[in-house]
């Protein structure tokens, strides 16, 4: 089992700041986030880390040598195009792997040793927009609803077993292509999600504060005060 770590956006929601320090690297509890996340990760006997780097990616460098389970790999067009390409670049170590946006916050280890592929969804206090998971009977999700109402949704990890990994690198090639890298609304989350259909997804409801996402300073600072 690995995790890929998704590092390489530019965090423009950070304003000037972001050009200076990347928002992985922002402290927590006196800590890098990105080296709490992978420190939990070692603790769950994850074998291999893998983090695409892109903005301030000479700033990550010294996480192969403290953890020597780490690799980094660079995206050179972060800039022009979107997360869609970044996933592309490490396809190679996709499956049985967790999947982890580096904007993510957990209070707590959430990593274990999973079945089935799923997404990791949490109830958001605030009213925006989100990814909401649309599930049957048995807990499976048929569909992705973006909505503003009170939900549980993507929280930005997910995992993905070797079989349904296959399924999505079968169909990436339908994605490669420049115009679509070019759109900035695109995820590489909406690869799965166009798939659903053929892949064998569950929805797992996390605990409530147990995980956050820090895409501004207004949001990163709200954090820093809830793990006071």
């Amino acid at each position: 089992m690995n995790a890929i770590i998704l590092a390489a956006g530019l965090g423009s929601r950070f304003g000037e700041s972001s050009k200076k320090q990347h928002k992985a690297l922002l402290l927590i509890e006196n800590k890098p986030n990105i080296e709490r996340t992978i420190e939990f990760l070692y603790e769950s006997d994850i074998e291999e880390i893998i983090i695409i780097v892109g903005h301030l990616a000479e700033e990550f460098l010294y996480l192969e040598a403290k953890y020597k389970k780490v690799k980094l790999i660079k995206n050179d067009f972060y800039k022009e195009y979107n997360n869609l390409y970044s996933f592309s670049l490490c396809l190679n170590y996709f499956g049985n792997s967790y999947v982890i946006d580096a904007d993510t916050v957990l209070k707590e280890n959430i990593f274990e040793k999973r079945e089935k592929s799923c997404y990791l969804t949490i109830l958001r206090e605030e009213e925006n927009k989100e990814w909401i998971p649309i599930t049957n009977e048995v807990n499976k999700l048929t569909s992705i609803e973006i909505s503003g109402r009170k939900d549980y949704s993507l929280s930005g990890i997910s995992f993905w077993t070797k079989k349904d990994a296959n399924v999505i690198i079968e169909n990436y090639q339908l994605y490669l292509n420049k115009d679509r890298f070019m759109e900035k609304s695109l995820y590489w989350d909406n690869i799965p999600i166009d798939l659903l259909d053929k892949l064998d997804v569950y929805n797992v409801k996390l605990k409530n504060d147990i995980l956050y996402e820090m895409d501004n300073l207004e949001e990163y600072h709200n954090i820093l005060k809830k793990f006071k």
